[in-house]
């Protein structure tokens, strides 16, 4: 019985010790990992430019500087809303600051409809084109 006994502390023990070094290369692994991307990440401004960084930034957001703001005021009814922004569902309040987008005259929050343009050109509810079509 005892020799039955010392084998199963010792498959504890041996399984314990596997365990143990399977958690420290996990964690020495998302180590190395983080500081991989932190130096990639590090190095990026300098493959590309800063100039060629602030032109693409610049003409992402140039949809969204092309289309005016406003405050809200309650009373005013908002043509093709209920009065709720579509991103982040919240009411719009009274002096809160809104786009409507020049084609579909759906109404968002500016902080919220600017990101969404960040990475997009069209509106979020209706998929129109939020590009502003140029004067005549």
């Amino acid at each position: 019985m005892s020799t039955e006994s010392g084998i199963r502390s010792r498959i504890t023990l041996l399984l314990i010790w596997i365990g143990s070094a399977a958690l420290a290369i996990t964690i020495y692994h998302c180590i190395a990992k983080r500081r991989s991307r932190a130096r990639a990440a590090q190095q990026l401004p300098r493959q590309y430019g800063i100039e060629t960084m602030e032109t693409q930034s610049s003409v992402v957001s140039s949809t969204a500087q092309h289309i005016p703001a406003f405050k809200f005021q309650k009373g005013t009814g908002l043509v093709g809303g209920d009065g709720t922004c579509a991103i982040c569902l919240n009411e719009f309040e009274e002096g809160e600051e809104l786009r409507i987008l020049p084609e579909c005259l759906h109404s968002y929050h500016v902080e919220c409809i600017d990101m969404w343009l960040h990475s997009h050109t069209n509106c979020p509810m209706c998929r129109t084109d939020a590009t502003p079509s140029p004067a005549v």
